[in-house]
C-alpha cells in the first residue's frame, strides 16, 4: 500500500509505525503483525493502530526509523504485510541450543540482508550465539554467508596479507605505519578499516583527514598492484550485511565473540586474505581484561582460520593506557605521520608498530622481524611507502603532519598534585574526546603531556583538551570534572621492561614447525 510518511516526536525503543485502523483493515493486518516499510531502503517494523490520532493513508514513523528506511516527510512509501519468514524457526531452534546446517545460516544472512527480519529477530539470533557457546562450524559458516552477500575480490596476487587489531584501546594509530613497513617489502596487505563505533576515533576516522578512505573494487585492485598496500575503509562492497547487524546490535550494547569473529572474517574472506595476524590489546578498560580470556580469543581465532584456510597468528598488546598521546581523527594523524617522517616518536606507537610489522614480515619469512621493520621505519622507506599509498589514494603526496591543525578551542587541564602518574583511565580519555566532538568534528580530542611513571609537579599540564567550538569544549571540561581520567600520586610507578607486545600466540601449523624443529 502506498502510504505517506509523517514523523512523530515520540521517542521509541524499538522500531515501530502507526497506522489508521482503516488501512490496516484493507491490508488485514492487526497489532500482533509486522510491516515492511520501504522508501530508499526497507526494515521490517511492529505496528501501532491507531483511530483517529492517524490520518488514513498515512503512516507515522518515529525520527529513528525514517532515517533506517531514507525516508522524509511528507514522502509516499510503501507499506505492506510482512509474513513471519522461516528463518525465524531456525533462530527459535537456536535459542533452544540447536547446532544450525550452513543452509539454516544461509536463509538467517539473506534474510537480514532482504530486510525481512526485525531488529529485535536479528538480536535474538546475535544473543542466542553468544548464550549458547555456538560451535566453530557455525561462526565459519556464519562467516562465509556474510561475505558471500557483497563483493568477493581477486587480487591476482597470493599470499595476501593483513592485520586486525580488536580495539578497546584510544590512541591506536598503528595501522597505517603497519601497512607502510611491510609494503615497503613488496608484500601484499589490503588493510581494510572501520570507523569508531563507540570510541573516539576509529582508523578510518583519521585516515579520511589525509586522504579517501572509500574505495571502489578496481581502485583497490589497482592500488594493491601498483604500491603493495592501502589504508581504506570497509566499504559496502565487501560483507554488507555486517552493517545491518552491527545496527541492529548498537542500541543494545552488545557484541558477542562469535557474530565478531564472522564479522571481522568476513572482509578477509571477501578479499582473499591468505594471513593475517590480529592484535589482542590487553588491559584495564580495554575488551580484554587478561592474559585468560587473550589466549582463549586466540585459540578460537586460530581455529577459525583453519575452518576457513587462512593462516591466522594473534600479539597479546599492552592495553593499560593510550598508544602514544593522541586521541581524535587529526591529533591522531598527526602523530601517526610523525612517527613516519622521523621515523621515531613515542615509544607505544613505535615499539607497537614495528613489533606488529615485524611478525608479519617473519610470517612471510624474515628471520627476525622487528630488527627489520625497525630498519625500515628509521631508514624512511615506510614513510615513503605511505606517500606512495597517500597518493593513489587522492591524498597530497607532499604531505606534513603539520599540515594537519586540530580545533582553537583548547583547554589545559592541570595536576592538582606534585608526584607520579599512577594510571590513565581509558574509558574517561574516551569519553572527554567524545564529549569534546570526536570523531564526527575531525578537530576534536585531547593530547596526553604525561603518561603513567611521569613525574609532575603540582600546576603541570597532564593533558590538554581540543574541540571545534566553544560549547563542545565547555562540555569536555565538565565531563573531566565529573570523572577521573588520570591519577597523581607520590609513589614511584614501576613500569614492566620489555616491549608493547607481551605474547605472540602462532598459528598451530607454525607451532607444529617449531616443535618439529625442536625434536
Amino acid at each position: 500500500m502506498k502510504l505517506i510518511a509523517g514523523h512523530t516526536d515520540i521517542t521509541m525503543s524499538e522500531p515501530i509505525v502507526i497506522l489508521n485502523k482503516d488501512d490496516c483493515l484493507e491490508m488485514g493486518i492487526g497489532p500482533m503483525d509486522r510491516v515492511r516499510v520501504t522508501a530508499q531502503e526497507t526494515m521490517v517494523s511492529t505496528i501501532i493502530v491507531a483511530d483517529a490520532s492517524v490520518m488514513k493513508g498515512h503512516v507515522i514513523m518515529s525520527p529513528y526509523v525514517m532515517q533506517r528506511v531514507g525516508a522524509e516527510d511528507g514522502e509516499i512509501i510503501d507499506v505492506e504485510y510482512s509474513p513471519m519468514p522461516e528463518s525465524v524457526r531456525s533462530i527459535r531452534a537456536k535459542i533452544n541450543g540447536k547446532i544450525l546446517s550452513h543452509e539454516e545460516i544461509d536463509s538467517i544472512v539473506k534474510d537480514i540482508m532482504d530486510g525481512n527480519l526485525s531488529d529485535k529477530e536479528i538480536i535474538a539470533f546475535v544473543s542466542s550465539f553468544n548464550v549458547n557457546n555456538s560451535d566453530l562450524s557455525e561462526v565459519a559458516y556464519l562467516t562465509r554467508s556474510m561475505a558471500e552477500t557483497g563483493r568477493m575480490v581477486d587480487l591476482g596476487v597470493r599470499p595476501v596479507f593483513d592485520f586486525h587489531s580488536l580495539g578497546g584501546v584510544p590512541g591506536n594509530k598503528i595501522t597505517p605505519i603497519v601497512v607502510s613497513i611491510v609494503a615497503s617489502e613488496g608484500i601484499v596487505i589490503p588493510k581494510m578499516s572501520s570507523r569508531a563505533v563507540s570510541s573516539a576515533c576509529g582508523t578510518s576516522d583519521y585516515v579520511d583527514t589525509f586522504c579517501d578512505v572509500e574505495m571502489d573494487t578496481e581502485s583497490l585492485i589497482k592500488a594493491v598492484k601498483e604500491v603493495s598496500g592501502v589504508f581504506t575503509c570497509g566499504n559496502m562492497d565487501y560483507a554488507p550485511v555486517g552493517r545491518k547487524i552491527i545496527r541492529a546490535e548498537r542500541p543494545m550494547g552488545i557484541d558477542p565473540r562469535p557474530t565478531m569473529m564472522a564479522s571481522i572474517m568476513s572482509k578477509k574472506v571477501a578479499i582473499g586474505t591468505t594471513h593475517l595476524l590480529v592484535d589482542i590489546p590487553m588491559g584495564a578498560g580495554s575488551k580484554i581484561s587478561d592474559m585468560r580470556t587473550a589466549e582463549g580469543f586466540a585459540k578460537d581465532l586460530r581455529d577459525l582460520g583453519t575452518l576457513l584456510g587462512i593462516h591466522i597468528e594473534c600479539a597479546v598488546s599492552i592495553a593499560d593506557q593510550p598508544i602514544g598521546r593522541m586521541i581524535g581523527p587529526i591529533l591522531e594523524a598527526r602523530e601517526c605521520i610523525k612517527v613516519l617522517e622521523d621515523g621515531d616518536g613515542d615509544p607505544t606507537v613505535v615499539d607497537k608498530a614495528c613489533g606488529m610489522a615485524g611478525i608479519i614480515l617473519e610470517m612471510a619469512g624474515e628471520k627476525d622481524g622487528m630488527k627489520k621493520a625497525t630498519e625500515i621505519l628509521r631508514s624512511g622507506r615506510a614513510h615513503r611507502k605511505f606517500l606512495e599509498i597517500v597518493k593513489i589514494q587522492n591524498g597530497d603526496p607532499g604531505l606534513r603532519s603539520d599540515d594537519l591543525v586540530p580545533g582553537r578551542f583548547v583547554k589545559d587541564v592541570h595536576a592538582k598534585r606534585t608526584g607520579f602518574v599512577q594510571y590513565i583511565d581509558n574509558p574517561s580519555i574516551v569519553a572527554i574526546a567524545k564529549g569534546a566532538g570526536a570523531p564526527a568534528d575531525t578537530g576534536a580530542g585531547i593530547e596526553l603531556l604525561h603518561k603513567i611513571g611521569d613525574h609532575v609537579e603540582a600546576g603541570d599540564v597532564l593533558f590538554r583538551i581540543y574541540a571545534e567550538n566553544q560549547a563542545k569544549l565547555d562540555r569536555a571540561v565538565q565531563s573531566a570534572r565529573s570523572r577521573r581520567p588520570m591519577s597523581v600520586a607520590a609513589a614511584e610507578v614501576d613500569i614492566p621492561d620489555g616491549g608493547m607486545i607481551v605474547k605472540r600466540i602462532p598459528s598451530k601449523a607454525m607451532l607444529d614447525l617449531i616443535r618439529f624443529r625442536n625434536d
